[in-house]
């Protein structure tokens, strides 16, 4: 009777002893940390450094008056030698700055010259600077004509030089991998293969710390606190959930999931360039759809598809991490700059609506822009995760209530696995909106219908596409004409108008002009290469696809056929809309509807983005999940948006040259699914009528 919790013991004790031998033996091969300023990999070193730049001497980043370094996992036992190389070049006219350094209870005042120099300073052993070393740096800034930016000093290069052998390994780093490990062994289920899972995580750990210090021990108590976090929140849902079959490593949805990041890697990594790309999306295509029609054949809890998504982006976040990526798209250094610009200035002008500053401005407040890389794909990753359990719940719900309905997990598992969203995923902020625009069609879904409203409000404060579900949600309250419909009425518009007044009357009280300058900016743009009707013009006239360099360009057309586009665009939005009117309707095709209506408008739309896709993908799984649709449909429609995120990776990031006809195939994927959803959810159903009733009872 009490052998096995001795023997859990004795795992644990041999779990114990293996992250104090690794972190010791780590500890004592692996380099000093260095912080290669400048570099990809000062992610997890700067703080507070303006953009990165190179020169004749090496990669640099200018301190804007007070910056840092941060150095971690240097052990115990032995004092440290810091070196900073510095540069302050100046014009004749201007004096060199006066510049603080400061380790530990060390400072000093120097005044760097123009070309770089070494600076060393000793850091005591008696220091506790085993877990971090941190270095100082403040000095008067200069602003150049013509430059936004106030810049102090450049910086280099900050290393550490051991002036002895260390004794003991960061005490804070042993705890990290340890509990890294024991969050691991949850997905073994006897003792022997938690304890085999527990010391092969252990393992990697130490060999990534020894190969890449730099780019894996900040990072590492990041990893043990978020891997913590999500075990005790699996946890707590598996108890909700009644009793299912878990999923194990060796399923093809989770090789499916696995296989589709390491190819990801090989393009991250620049492994795989040029025309190679393009077998390589297809094979993550095709680990896509063989994962989820495979998957359809089980039935799933909602721990299990959150866990196969939190799997899938901390993957991606490690393959970042570790090759220097993180934070490369040019819109996270834009999101940044407008961040720090709301809480600088109050409202910058900007081409978004006004309530995306704020998340922009929460994700910046520690004014670095390297945590801000950091922060905006966990942020994503977030939303994602509220993206799966909003397909997974839509679906759910339906059943509960109709008794129709099995592919909601299907569906919810491709959000969940597919690779072929993480460009997106990693630098853009579209999750977010997409995310509120998911929770809202719950709430409704629930009859909350307040809740809804706010959902909405604040979506498309963020990002305006949310806002075209709630017409259709209200006029299908409307239709119902009873007192209770209008209560929910009241209840809907009330939320919605709150939420938009909380997110947006601040902005439009410091300066009304750059409030309104997004709807004037957007009002007033171009046809894009990327955009559906690039294509329908290149029937009219062939030869504007060399007058085209890149897709993201824009391209004259007169104003005849802009109005012509948006004519189009307007009367498909009022077809669904009015839709919502038919009594014959049900509640669950006006889910449907709500959800479709931003994803045709982005279709449609004449300023077409890449990233676009990841809230057509979501509005479209929804969708279906909320119509009820069977496994063979479900399994056509993943197949159709595959080819349609597959497609969209060789328009942008990885253009290929005949991006043209992977648009088209894009488009046509897309509209195919998106029609498919609306007939579906727009065909009478007189059966459903007669079993359900002529609508809800909202």
């Amino acid at each position: 009777m009490n052998d096995e919790p001795r023997c859990s013991w004795f795992y644990l004790a041999g779990i114990v002893l293996t992250a104090l031998l690794i972190a010791g033996g780590a500890t004592a091969l692996a380099l000093p940390p260095v912080c290669d300023v400048g570099a990809g990999e000062d992610v997890g070193c700067a703080r507070g450094f303006e953009t990165r730049e190179r020169d004749g001497y090496g990669s640099f980043r200018w301190t804007d008056g007070d910056a840092g370094v941060v150095l971690s996992a240097a052990g115990y036992g032995a004092p440290h030698l810091v070196e900073i190389v510095m540069a302050a070049p100046r014009p004749p006219d201007v004096s060199p700055p006066s510049t603080t350094l400061s380790v530990a209870a060390t400072s000093i005042m120097i005044t760097p010259p123009a070309a770089p120099r070494r600076y060393r300073l000793l850091h005591p052993p008696d220091f506790p600077a085993g877990e971090t070393i941190r270095i100082a740096i403040q000095s008067e800034t200069w602003k150049p004509d013509g430059d936004r930016r106030n810049l102090g000093v450049l910086v280099y290069l900050v290393r550490v030089r051991l002036l002895g052998d260390p004794v003991l390994p960061p005490l804070q780093h042993t705890l990290a991998i340890l509990a890294i490990g024991l969050a691991a062994s949850f997905a073994g289920r006897h003792p022997l293969i938690r304890t085999s899972i527990a010391l092969g995580a252990i393992g990697v750990c130490g060999v990534l710390w020894v190969w890449f210090p730099m780019r894996t021990t900040p990072f590492l108590p990041f990893y043990a606190l978020l891997l913590g976090s999500a075990t005790i929140l699996f946890a707590w849902l598996k108890r909700r959930e009644p009793a299912r079959q878990p999923v194990w490593f060796g399923e093809p949805v989770v090789l499916a999931a696995i296989g589709g990041v390491l190819l990801d890697a090989l393009i991250v990594t620049g492994v795989t360039r040029g025309s190679w790309v393009v077998p390589v999306i297809g094979a993550q295509a095709t680990l896509a759809v063989w994962g989820v029609w495979r998957a359809d054949r089980r039935s799933w809890s909602l721990p299990d598809l959150l866990r196969i998504a939190l799997i899938v982006r901390l993957l991606a976040l490690t393959t970042r991490l570790l090759s220097g990526e993180i934070g490369s798209d040019p819109d996270v250094e834009l999101f940044y700059n407008y961040g720090r610009a709301t809480l600088e200035l109050g409202l910058p002008v900007v081409e978004y609506p006004s309530g995306a500053l704020i998340p922009w401005a929460l994700m910046a407040l520690p004014a670095s822009r390297e945590l801000f890389a950091l922060a905006l794909p966990l942020c994503n990753t977030a939303a994602d995760l509220l993206i799966v359990w909003g397909i997974w719940q839509i679906g759910f719900q339906r059943r509960a209530v109709t008794g129709e309905g099995t592919g909601a997990a299907a569906l919810a598992c491709f959000y969940a696995l597919s690779s072929l969203l993480l460009p997106f995923w990693h630098g853009k902020y579209d999750s977010l909106p997409t995310a509120l625009l998911a929770l809202g069609l719950v709430a409704f879904a629930h009859r909350r219908m307040g809740w809804s409203g706010v959902a909405l409000g604040i979506g498309g404060a963020l990002k305006w596409t949310p806002w075209l579900a709630a017409p259709v949600l209200a006029f299908g309250i409307a239709r119902l004409r009873s007192s209770r419909s209008f209560t929910s009425l009241w209840a809907f518009a009330a939320g919605g108008m709150i939420a938009v007044a909380v997110t947006s009357i601040p902005f439009a009280l410091i300066d009304w002009e750059r409030f309104l300058a997004p709807y004037t900016l957007q009002g007033g743009r171009a046809i894009t290469g990327e955009s559906l009707w690039f294509l329908v013009f290149l029937v009219i006239a062939p030869e504007h696809w060399s007058r085209l360099p890149t897709p993201w360009g824009a391209f004259e057309t007169g104003r005849g056929f802009v109005g012509v586009a948006v004519a189009v665009q307007g009367a498909t939005l009022a077809g669904l809309m009015l839709n919502a009117l038919r009594p014959a309707l049900s509640e669950w095709r006006l889910i449907a509807l709500a959800a479709l209506t931003p994803a045709i408008f982005l279709l449609l739309n004449r300023v077409f983005s890449p990233q676009y896709i990841l809230t057509i993908t979501a509005a479209a799984l929804i969708a279906s999940a909320a119509v009820g649709d069977s496994p063979r449909v479900v399994r056509n429609l993943v197949l159709l948006l595959t080819i349609t995120q597959a497609a969209n990776l060789l328009v942008w990031p990885n253009t290929v040259p005949w991006w043209p006809l992977a648009s088209a195939v894009m488009f046509i994927t897309a509209a195919s699914a998106l029609g498919w959803i609306v007939a579906g959810a727009t065909r009478q159903s007189t059966a459903h009528f007669h079993r359900h009733g002529k609508g809800a009872d909202l």
